[in-house]
């Protein structure tokens, strides 16, 4: 999966240049779209990438036709992404959306130009109720909500103890960034990355950034703003540059492996599983990628902590946004049969087996309490316990504010130098 979100963020990076071709594509959405049936049925069809559920799709596919002999379920799972969004984006162009879709980065510009559904007028509050609030956010723009969470990610510091217990760092000791860079010296002293990180492609690097705004901010709300430049926010603000003055001491403090702008996706967790740090920062889908790649032995060994605090006692704010979500198809002739579709997925009898089935972190409160696989049961506990902020950029061209951050990780640039180039960045990505 890991691979699967270096891919999402490459297609982050195309989505900004498909902006102009978005504009063009809501103009169609006034019209009825799809909406065909097939031997009397209603046809709703879904299409995603979501290849983590390949196996669990026809199972609820199969129970839900069962119970509904006037609905049939067409699915799709493309490849990647990068397969996907084309796909999706002729679709919306041609005016014949599928009935539910994994909207990606085009949620809101889809919801504000008609195509997505507002599921929070289709479904209700109470429906809504019980996602975490970071996955409704993502998906909510002027009080409409255009799509709900599917897997939920949040991040975190997988740690190899046996490499921690040989440079003398207590599992407990590292509740700070300055813990942290402390804990680095010691490690590096014993030939080792102390915390593998990738940061290529630079926009990968915002999983790592857009925390440490919230944590200076100390308000989950704060980067929903920045997204959208609302509120006269701006990448100058002091909180910004205070989040990027943050991320300057962490790099110069060698917590990082060197090249990180050149360290793919898949690359930080093979540094770490081989031995050669003690530390990767990564996300929830990091254990389905060591299950795979790793020893067992390994996979037996490694643990996780929270991602460090700004001082002690402060709160361990960590990305936390849904990875994947469903949108529904505002103007299908069958719209009434993918809303209830949906909300058959999200049933307790259904939801939550999916989600234990295939090692994946649910986007509601009530499947959460019912994960089995220890590691993801610990991940999910922070998003109870509050602790879960934006990390993915949402608004029109906010993902090129990434670019300008790799200066910080070469050292080749100062904070407000590159706040100021990040706000143009977004600016000249938006058209603006």
């Amino acid at each position: 999966m890991g691979e699967q979100h270096v891919r999402r963020r490459t297609v982050l990076k195309t989505a900004v240049g498909a902006l102009g071709l978005g504009s063009a594509l809501a103009a169609c959405g006034g019209s009825d779209s799809g909406g065909t049936t097939s031997g009397g049925k209603a046809v709703v069809r879904m299409w995603s990438w979501y290849n983590d559920q390949e196996d669990q799709f026809p199972k609820l596919i199969s129970a839900f036709e069962a119970a509904h002999s006037n609905i049939k379920i067409e699915n799709r799972i493309f490849g990647t992404p990068d397969q996907y969004l084309p796909a999706l984006q002729a679709a919306v162009a041609g005016g014949d959306v599928p009935e539910i879709f994994a909207p990606h980065t085009r949620a809101l510009t889809y919801g504000t130009g008609g195509i997505s559904a507002d599921l929070k007028q289709e479904l209700g509050d109470d429906f809504l109720k019980d996602f975490f609030d970071s996955a409704n956010q993502e998906y909510t723009l002027d009080g409409k909500q255009y799509a709900v969470g599917w897997m939920a990610q949040t991040f975190g510091i997988f740690y190899n103890p046996d490499l921690l217990k040989k440079a003398g760092v207590e599992e407990d000791g590292i509740e700070t960034w300055d813990d942290l860079i402390a804990a680095s010296q010691k490690i590096k002293a014993t030939g080792k990355f102390p915390v593998a990180l990738s940061c290529n492609p630079t926009t990968s690097s915002l999983d790592f950034f857009l925390p440490l705004i919230t944590q200076v901010a100390d308000d989950p709300t704060y980067y929903l703003k920045l997204d959208q430049l609302k509120d006269g926010a701006t990448y100058e603000d002091p909180k910004v540059i205070q989040a990027i003055e943050l991320q300057q001491k962490i790099v110069k403090g060698g917590v990082f492996q060197p090249g990180t702008t050149g360290t793919s996706g898949d690359q930080a967790p093979q540094i770490f599983y081989t031995g050669k740090s003690a530390m990767l920062f990564n996300g929830s889908w990091t254990p389905q990628g060591l299950t795979k790649d790793a020893t067992p032995a390994f996979n037996k060994l490694y643990k996780v902590m929270k991602t460090p605090a700004i001082a002690p006692g402060k709160r361990h704010w960590t990305a936390n946004q849904a990875g994947a979500g469903w949108a529904v198809a505002a103007n299908s002739k069958n719209k009434d049969a993918a809303l209830e579709f949906l909300k058959f997925m999200y049933s307790a009898e259904q939801y939550s087996p999916t989600m234990n089935d295939s090692n994946s972190m649910p986007a509601t409160k009530s499947a959460a309490a019912r994960i089995e696989l220890p590691i993801m049961k610990q991940m999910t506990s922070w998003l109870l316990d509050g602790d879960g902020c934006p990390h993915i950029p949402f608004g029109p061209g906010s993902v090129a504010a990434g670019d300008p951050l790799a200066k910080i990780f070469d050292g080749t640039g100062e904070p407000a130098a590159v706040a100021k180039a990040m706000q143009q960045a977004v600016l000249n990505a938006k058209g603006g």
